[in-house]
């Protein structure tokens, strides 16, 4: 392991999902300007979020494992994570919904969201003095909210499948980060649950706030990568027609 990992990391998670975007039945390359626009604006969100949890010492880098080349307080390694894990969750996402259109159910995808957001409000209520797992809940729960106001469930079901689908890759890609670790953790500001990986111990484990983390971030992308492709505008809390 070298100061290069992370960005190996970074390349290694986007280097399969870029190769076959060419495929000629997805043909995801050719919606590259909606990834870019819902990476952009999801992205920069969530790079703000990084920057202050960096600064409050919520979680911090590795210097042993990153280039040392930094933007504000984050390495450039984890500006190219904002790029290459919302790109192979989002092709998981297009090829799901070009291969099992029949998955769609807008009843499964309201119920899913209606359990989660419950969760939501449990888990703020009960550890509101954790920053990593309240701040999480909290925007989740919002944009769970909206979305079903607003989607009414209307590819939900091809979403969570995708955010399920995409926890394995994901137990590859953040049990490296956690478990060597390149991103060092202040449990006293998260629930100190850790999901072990194969290539990390409970103590490295990925934490259960990562999964809705993620969750998240495909909730905010995949509405505006859907609303981008329709041509239709997001409003917060305009409901669509059912």
């Amino acid at each position: 392991m070298s100061k290069s990992t992370y960005f190996w990391i970074d390349l290694i998670t986007i280097a399969g999902p870029l190769f076959l975007s060419f495929d000629k039945k997805v043909a995801f390359y050719k919606s590259w300007r909606y990834f870019f626009s819902a990476a952009l604006i999801s992205s920069g969100v969530y790079l703000l979020w990084d920057i202050i949890f960096t600064a409050l010492g919520v979680w911090k880098f590795n210097p042993e494992f990153v280039s040392g080349f930094y933007l504000i307080n984050l390495p450039w390694e984890e500006i190219f994570f904002f790029i290459s894990v919302p790109y192979a969750c989002l092709f998981i996402y297009a090829c799901l919904r070009h291969y099992l259109p029949q998955l769609e159910h807008r009843n499964f995808g309201r119920i899913v969201s209606l359990l989660l957001l419950m969760l939501c409000i449990f888990v703020t209520i009960n550890h509101y003095n954790k920053l990593y797992t309240a701040v999480t809940a909290i925007l989740l729960a919002f944009t769970l909210l909206n979305q079903l106001l607003v989607t009414r469930g209307r590819y939900m079901t091809h979403l969570y499948i995708a955010w399920f689908v995409s926890i394995i890759p994901m137990m590859i890609v953040n049990g490296l980060l956690t478990g060597l670790p390149v991103l060092i953790y202040d449990n006293s500001q998260n629930l100190g649950i850790r999901i072990p990986s194969l290539l990390s111990g409970m103590q490295y484990g990925i934490p259960v706030e990562d999964f809705f983390y993620n969750l998240l971030y495909m909730l905010w992308m995949i509405w505006i990568y859907e609303a981008r492709k329709n041509r239709k505008a997001i409003h917060l809390f305009t409901p669509e027609e059912a």
